[in-house]
């Protein structure tokens, strides 16, 4: 069963919140559940990558565009950040966590994520988030897995969705040793476009924002051989949606 640390500290990231609506959490599950959600990457059967060109958004096979030839990858790298200059951009590849739980698909197709899905689903997690924020009404959580690589990136926005019921945006994140020199930093920014501050991913920390406020995840440099992964999503309230809700 997936479970949080036993020396989880819930007071210190309580009061960052209060203080400027942001915080990390530290250590957040138990070496057990950890070594099994990161065993878990691995066994994603299929990775979409998401981005959005001539203003329609995409989903491609991950796989399968890794497969594509030197310049047909520059090519295509080309398109996806001349689309960001324009406005609101991103690429990524994802695995849709809740949408593969809602449809009884999770537990088969990766069962270490469905258990992790049903912690973060459950009281153990959602009540010291509750505490964390002083948000008593949050009902549910929507996740999704995450993967940034060599020149993926998601611009500037603030995650404000009208009828979402989002309180806060989470990133838990799986993957350890990552540097902030490789890029894949979490931005917050303040009037006027200016950094007020960045989270550099750090393995089993939770961060944590309330929604709206503009943020970013600043692009992976072309040189980098690893991978951002994190579970990623929003503690919500209300009723849960299902399929498509999140």
């Amino acid at each position: 069963m997936s479970a949080l640390s036993p020396t989880l500290d819930i007071e210190t990231p309580r009061q960052a919140m209060a203080g400027t609506t942001r915080c990390q959490v530290e250590s957040l599950l138990d070496d057990d559940t950890l070594a099994a959600a990161r065993a878990a990457i691995d066994t994603v059967p299929r990775w979409t990558l998401v981005t959005k060109l001539n203003g329609r958004h995409l989903d491609l096979d991950s796989a399968a565009m890794g497969q594509q030839s030197p310049a047909q990858k520059a090519e295509f790298q080309r398109h996806v950040d001349a689309e960001a200059r324009r406005g609101f951009g991103y690429l990524y590849d994802t695995y849709s966590i809740y949408d593969k739980w809602h449809r009884g698909e999770l537990r088969r197709e990766v069962p270490a994520l469905c258990d992790l899905f049903e912690l973060i689903n459950s009281d153990r997690f959602l009540d010291p988030m509750r505490t964390i924020l002083d948000a008593p009404d949050i009902a549910f959580a929507d996740a999704q897995l995450t993967r940034y690589t060599r020149g993926h990136f998601l611009t500037t926005h603030d995650d404000g969705v009208a009828g979402k019921n989002r309180v806060a945006a989470y990133v838990l994140t799986l993957s350890d040793g990552w540097k902030k020199g490789w890029g894949g930093l979490l931005e917050f920014y303040g009037p006027g476009g200016s950094v007020e501050t960045a989270f550099v991913p750090r393995g089993n920390t939770l961060s944590m924002f309330r929604v709206p406020q503009p943020h970013a995840v600043t692009r992976v440099g072309d040189k980098v051989r690893g991978a951002r992964v994190s579970i990623t999503g929003w503690l919500r309230t209300g009723t849960d949606p299902g399929p498509g809700g999140s």
